[in-house]
């Protein structure tokens, strides 16, 4: 007896492991990569959902304040140089009693390369800080309606710069004290 062969056993079986492993690892790579494209799609899914989930509550949130400024207003114009608006707000309880001077808000949108909504002050934009959305202001107004006195319609509108999505808001606002 051969001391070669001696503890092999050899019953035509060589290889078959090998033929195995190059047979089953191409259906293996394209599992994995078929899982690794559904985790993906799955991913950017997830994050056009939670963009257009921003895009909604912006815009929700600043026409809610504008419309809630309009709620304490005396009156309101639109502004001339701008896309925007101007509350004048009506005395209060809580305002001093020689006050002669009528408080003011303005609501008007800004470009900062992105053109935002903004109230007062062109530093503190109410819309688009958020990085997921990159919500644009694309519509913005506040104007009386011609043929009702007293009536203002808003209309707020925004675009998310991910997944390219529009959301718009349209309100109306009844101001006694703007009829002479």
């Amino acid at each position: 007896m051969d001391r070669s062969r001696r503890g092999c056993k050899r019953d035509g079986q060589g290889g078959f492991v090998l033929l195995e492993a190059v047979a089953a690892l191409p259906v293996l790579i394209l599992l994995l990569a078929v899982a690794g494209m559904m985790m993906a799609n799955s991913w950017k899914a997830y994050r056009y959902h939670l963009a257009d989930e921003e895009l909604q509550q912006e815009v929700r949130q600043a026409l809610d304040r504008v419309t809630e400024d309009m709620l304490t207003a005396r009156r309101a114009e639109p502004m001339t140089y701008k896309r925007g608006v101007k509350i004048y707000h009506r005395k209060t309880a809580f305002s001093k009693k020689n006050e002669d001077s009528t408080t003011e808000t303005k609501y008007y949108l800004n470009d900062y390369g992105r053109v935002k909504l903004v109230q007062n002050d062109a530093f503190a934009p109410m819309t688009g800080d958020h990085a997921l959305a990159g919500v644009t202001i694309t519509d913005f107004f506040c104007r009386p309606v011609a043929e009702k006195r007293g009536l203002y319609e808003i209309r707020l509108e925004g675009k998310s710069e991910v997944t390219g999505h529009v959301y718009s808001l349209h309100t109306a606002v009844y101001l006694p004290d703007d009829i002479p």
